[in-house]
């Protein structure tokens, strides 16, 4: 299973796979197409170095020339050698050729019988010094002579076929692996740029190459990527125009709610005021197209942590007496240290409102920077613990009474995202209370 899961997972792996099938079935079938041939190939081998290594001797001894004898030559007389017909056979075709080479009157040429033989017989042979074929020349006016010849043909060893059949099909593999794979690197670039979708506030599009179905694939994307970028442009234009545009009504009513006359009707006049104002600037940040391309620098968590109370303290005293926070000094990340502070008061800020108890904060790594705020308030349903953050989602009417809209989290999630980093949420086992938590890239 393991193997077919590493085999079957790329494609490249795949095709290359399929390419030494091939040349694995190729082999086979030529092994079998020449084994029905055997005997024929053995035979043109051994004929033809008979021809060659006992035609010049037949000739010289048809002339009456000097032999020069060695270990694999061996003349006797005829009389004390006669050849076992089981063993050998009479190859009167080569005779024949001899004789019209040499021109000998009487010769008979005698080789191995070829259906005793296999390839590793006769390379064997050749190892131990080559089989025997022989002749009986009859030269004019002499005895007749027994000629006893050792041939080596040129055969090349078994192994070393092996090992050619093996390295053809490693490089075969490794060729067609790298051929297949830059074919399919565009496929890799789209999966890439698909994986960012809804990760950042820019959509990337790909490069058009490659075979005419990925370069159609690329295109289709390139064309679906524009759409949602325009469709996202308009949103953050409308976005933007509205706060724009609310902020003037807003500083009127800011004005004419200071001729209210009524202590207590102007104080939850200018609260609600107050809040249109977070409402409308927090809908023009999150209009903002440049979360994810601002440049970052290698921020401290602790110190972002320390930068957002202090903004939170500063604005209500009364808070710090209920934050209690977890430091870890080596927790470092890359961030806009601007946006990061205020994902982070953000939450802080939401934790404290949902609960009349403490607040932890704490600053981890292990083993990536993380930041976790918990508070003990009524929890979040299970719809809004699987995606948090989404503008202007509330949690339960426990969590939601104070009129909130939701846009403190879903700029939390906004920074996050152009961060690289994720939001999640879950509620306390057991208990009352809800873990928000950003986890971040280690650097």
């Amino acid at each position: 299973m393991v193997g077919r899961k590493l085999i079957g997972s790329r494609l490249a792996l795949q095709v290359g796979g399929l390419a030494v099938l091939a040349v694995v079935l190729s082999n086979i079938l030529t092994v079998v197409f020449f084994f029905g041939d055997r005997n024929e190939i053995i035979r043109t081998i051994v004929n033809a170095e008979t021809l060659a290594r006992l035609t010049p001797v037949v000739t010289s001894l048809e002339r009456g020339e000097v032999v020069g004898l060695d270990e694999t030559i061996s003349i006797r007389p005829a009389a004390t050698w006669t050849p076992d017909p089981n063993a050998w056979q009479e190859a009167p075709l080569l005779a024949s050729q001899i004789m019209a080479t040499s021109g000998g009157s009487s010769l008979r040429v005698f080789t191995p019988r070829i259906s005793a033989f296999t390839f590793g017989d006769l390379f064997q042979q050749v190892q131990k010094g080559g089989p025997e074929v022989g002749a009986i020349l009859t030269p004019r006016d002499q005895q007749p002579l027994a000629i006893l010849i050792r041939i080596q043909p040129d055969l090349p060893p078994p192994l070393a076929a092996l090992i050619a059949t093996l390295i053809s099909g490693v490089l075969i593999t490794f060729g067609t692996s790298f051929l297949i794979g830059r074919m399919t690197q565009p496929l890799t670039t789209l999966a890439a740029a698909s994986e960012n979708i809804g990760q950042s506030q820019r959509i990337e599009t790909v490069p058009v190459r490659g075979p005419l179905e990925l370069r159609i694939a690329a295109g289709a994307f390139n064309r679906m990527a524009q759409r949602i970028s325009q469709l996202l442009d308009r949103q953050r234009a409308t976005l933007w125009a509205l706060g724009h545009d609310l902020r003037t009504p807003v500083t009127a009513m800011r004005i004419r709610l200071e001729l209210v006359d009524d202590d207590e009707t102007r104080d939850r006049l200018r609260e609600s005021v107050r809040e249109i104002e977070r409402v409308v600037e927090d809908a023009l940040f999150l209009a903002r197209s440049d979360l994810a391309t601002a440049p970052t620098q290698i921020a401290f968590l602790d110190e972002l942590v320390e930068k957002a109370v202090a903004g939170l303290i500063d604005a209500n005293p009364e808070s710090a007496s209920r934050l209690t926070i977890t430091k870890n000094p080596k927790a470092r990340i890359l961030a806009r240290s601007n946006d990061m502070v205020r994902a982070i008061r953000n939450l802080i800020h939401n934790a404290l409102r949902h609960t009349e108890g403490s607040v932890q904060v704490i600053v981890s790594l292990d083993p990536t920077p993380a930041i976790e705020v918990g508070d003990w308030g009524p929890g979040l349903p299970t719809e809004v613990l699987a995606a948090p953050g989404e503008p202007f989602v509330r949690g339960d009417q426990a969590r939601s009474a104070d009129g909130s809209t939701g846009l403190g989290l879903a700029i939390v999630r906004s920074i996050a995202e152009g961060h690289k980093a994720k939001l999640s949420a879950k509620n306390r086992s057991g208990e009352s209370g809800t873990l928000m938590r950003i986890d971040f890239d280690r650097i």
